[in-house]
């Protein structure tokens, strides 16, 4: 008797809770590695973005944290490794060509949905 004057309560209760979606999105940054810079050497991300390092260097190369907290294997003239952005991977990015070049990622905040 109980269980069926609790059915009609619970279905009252979760009728009434509305449920908001909120969109997410996540962009695609590319960054092309030159034989003498990044381009662009400045990417503000979001968590969630990825960023495609392209290789037109004419050499091999890696790019990595200046803090040493990630870093791509070796990417191939020609090639590209794309990476997903998490909270550690903001600040300034490096790798060798002929010389050191550097770029950076700001982490930017997404706004809070309404």
């Amino acid at each position: 008797m109980l269980l069926k004057s609790a059915l009609p309560v619970a279905l009252l209760l979760f009728g009434s809770v509305s449920f908001t979606a909120v969109q997410v999105r996540a962009d695609e940054h590319i960054v092309m590695i030159l034989q003498s810079a990044y381009f662009p050497d400045l990417i503000s991300v979001e968590m969630g973005d990825t960023v495609r390092f392209v290789n037109a260097s004419g050499s091999k190369h890696t790019v990595g944290s200046s803090e040493g907290i990630w870093s791509t294997d070796m990417i191939a003239d020609g090639a590209e490794v794309t990476l997903e952005i998490r909270q550690a991977m903001a600040g300034r990015f490096h790798g060798w060509t002929n010389s050191l070049i550097e770029g950076r990622l700001d982490l930017i905040r997404a706004p809070l949905p309404d």
